[in-house]
């Protein structure tokens, strides 16, 4: 349809056309959005429950650090190792600072464990006699299979949070189109019972040989551009 067949149509047919569109959304929208309400607090409460479950692992995990941590600080401590030389004295210092990383898994703990245990032993200090070397070492296990059940909360909570945050941006965008909907067919119903001059208003001068809307938001911007310069 040409803007010339649009200047055709009358206003009142416009008008009905627009409402019943309306009409129609804010008829079929309310079910919709009933729907994924329904879908929205199923979500908010697995992602509660996710939530929940993670953020009790996570208390437990970092007492399980702090105590297998303990080895670490009596190894540190130990008169023993005076005598390392100054390269065994920086890989002791990066081996005791990555074994004490709480991003340090059980696996990799247990591994540079064996390599502290070879250096301490070459000063004659046997890490197993500490006294917190079992505390530690029982610790470090239940780590590793702690840490399994909170690598699963974790993306659980993920999914959960994810997926309730797609529905909750999905039922405020419904719901603001429904309201505008109605907005909109209150407006047009008012339109219809009254008159159409205001919004004729571009359209006759149109019709008259005068420009368009487009043409005058044009005009506007290059007089602006002109007094700028």
């Amino acid at each position: 349809m040409t803007p010339e067949d649009l200047l055709l149509v009358k206003p009142e047919v416009l008008a009905k056309l627009i409402l019943h569109k309306r009409e129609r959304i804010s008829q079929s929208l309310p079910e919709i959005i009933e729907s994924v309400a329904t879908e929205k607090a199923t979500a908010e409460k697995l992602a509660r429950q996710s939530r929940d479950k993670k953020e009790d692992i996570e208390p437990k995990l970092k007492n399980l650090i702090k105590e297998r941590n303990l080895l670490i600080e009596s190894i540190s401590q130990a008169n023993n190792l005076e005598g390392l030389s100054d390269d065994e004295r920086s890989e002791f210092t990066r081996l005791l600072s990555t074994t004490k990383s709480s991003d340090t898994t059980a696996k990799e703990f247990s591994e540079l464990m064996e390599k502290l245990a070879k250096i301490c032993t070459k000063y004659d200090l046997d890490i197993q006699k500490l006294p917190d070397y079992n505390i530690s070492i029982k610790a470090n296990s239940a780590l590793s299979e702690l840490s399994k059940d909170y690598h699963v909360a974790n993306n659980n909570w993920n999914e959960n949070e994810s997926h309730r945050r797609r529905l909750e941006s999905k039922f405020t965008k419904l719901s603001t189109n429904l309201k505008d909907s109605q907005a909109a067919k209150n407006y047009w119903e008012q339109k219809i019972d009254s008159n159409f001059d205001e919004l004729l208003v571009d359209a006759n001068r149109v019709a008259s040989g005068g420009p368009s809307s487009r043409q005058l938001s044009r005009n506007r911007k290059q007089t602006n551009l002109k007094r700028r310069g």
